[in-house]
């Protein structure tokens, strides 16, 4: 079945390629045919001014060969003429040798011009159609068989007969080879386009298929997201207060327990509203609203979140002032990308310290720096840092599913900014996000 739909497919190219060499010969014929009136036109007034007597018989055949040309470039205009245009043209130039060879038998001309003029054609036709060596066969063929039907007719040329005749053979073969080059040559451009035209359209299928999975997925997690988040909230809602004793009081063990379901499931929730703001993003459905943020509130805001993470570690949190540093943003989002980059930094940094600063950077914007020494990321992990559910080998090892960094750089990007990412495997990273700046 395999090899059957090959060369049935193989079939349909080569008939497809034939179609478009039609059209093609169809589409130069009547350029050509002007081309060759004009010639022969121009050949007429040269004739006149050596014989002047032939006037009769060359108009007479010129006239012939000007309805042939002009019936030729006719026949092939109407779309239905178009798969025989290669035949057309092979005949219109078959008949064109016959004229020209009639007339100097006619006129009984030495036969050295008509040796020039079927040169003429012969290269002419090769030049001009696009048809082939199986077309240009038979001009050539019919040149040679002309020149030598005037040699039988008596024609005497002052050049030796077979000179002439071993010329037309030789040009014969030469464009014969020449139209069999370049119809390969056009043959291998046009499998090669057609070859293309496959692949972009499997490409096209395969994007839009693509396009779905991503949306059928997005659907997905807001909608898997959207219902969790309510039981999640009741579980935090009792825990909260189980904390605050309100079902009575707890042991110093059972305080601690419930304080670790309370870290977890705050947790949780924040990884669920990721999730939900990454499918709402990639759908192009989450609202962002801008508005002039200062920046030294939020950094102090941030940190109240990051010190506790730290109870226990010899890392420090240093925060330098903002001072009057302001932004374009959503300040809540703002906030999202912080506490995402800080979280991540307390998270793999074990000795050491975070700092969280701003400086104002270059075309308009200020920039916010998130560094940490912790132990760096792999210069081949940086590229797929932002892509979602990507983790570098520190973030397999501490948990996590990739979506931090990913919801980031889309936020930093939804506001108009960036987020980037500097890093030295063993020595910290750098993550600078850059967003528009605003005057204080």
């Amino acid at each position: 079945m395999d090899y059957k739909r090959h060369v049935r497919a193989e079939a349909e190219l080569t008939a497809s390629y034939m179609a478009d060499v039609n059209r093609r010969v169809a589409e130069r014929l009547p350029a050509a045919a002007l081309a060759f009136a004009a010639v022969l036109g121009l050949a007429w007034v040269l004739e006149h001014r050596a014989f002047p007597d032939r006037d009769t018989v060359y108009a007479i055949l010129y006239g012939v060969e000007l309805a042939v040309l002009a019936a030729a470039g006719s026949l092939v205009r109407p779309h239905r003429f178009q798969n025989h245009a290669r035949l057309v043209a092979t005949v219109a130039a078959v008949a064109l040798i016959a004229c020209i060879t009639a007339y100097h038998i006619i006129v009984r001309s030495t036969g050295d011009v008509l040796a020039l003029a079927l040169l003429y054609v012969l290269v002419g036709s090769m030049v001009s159609m696009p048809w082939g060596w199986r077309a240009q066969s038979f001009v050539s063929g019919a040149g040679v068989a002309g020149f030598g039907l005037a040699l039988a007719a008596g024609a005497q040329p002052l050049v030796p007969a077979s000179m002439h005749l071993l010329g037309l053979v030789a040009i014969g073969i030469l464009t014969v080879l020449g139209a069999a080059f370049l119809d390969h040559q056009r043959q291998a451009l046009y499998l090669q386009a057609a070859e293309l035209r496959r692949s972009n359209e499997a490409l096209e299928q395969a994007n839009r298929a693509l396009q779905q999975a991503n949306a059928a997925k997005n659907e997905f997690l807001a909608s898997v997201s959207h219902e969790l988040r309510t039981p999640l909230n009741i579980i935090t809602g009792y825990v909260d207060l189980l904390a605050e004793g309100e079902f009575g009081p707890l042991s110093a063990e059972a305080r601690d327990a419930v304080e670790r379901i309370a870290r977890t499931s705050r947790t949780l929730v924040f990884l669920i509203a990721d999730l939900l703001d990454l499918s709402r993003i990639e759908a192009g459905k989450l609202a962002i609203k801008t508005s002039r943020v200062a920046l030294d509130p939020i950094f102090q805001e941030m940190r109240t979140f990051i010190e506790p993470r730290l109870s226990g570690k010899p890392v420090r949190f240093e925060v330098s002032p903002a001072g009057d540093l302001f932004v374009r943003a959503d300040p809540h989002r703002l906030e999202q990308i912080l506490l995402n980059l800080l979280s991540n930094a307390a998270k793999f940094t074990e000795r050491g310290q975070i700092t969280l600063s701003a400086q104002t950077g270059h075309n308009g914007q200020v920039q916010i720096f998130v560094r940490d020494t912790g132990p760096g990321i792999r210069a081949e992990e940086l590229p797929h840092l932002f892509e979602p559910f990507r983790q570098g080998a520190a973030g397999h090892q501490a948990g996590g599913v990739g979506i931090g960094l990913a919801l980031s750089a889309r936020l930093a990007t939804a506001m108009g900014g960036e987020l980037t990412v500097e890093s030295t495997l063993g020595v910290g990273s750098t993550f600078i996000l850059s967003l528009p700046a605003a005057k204080p």
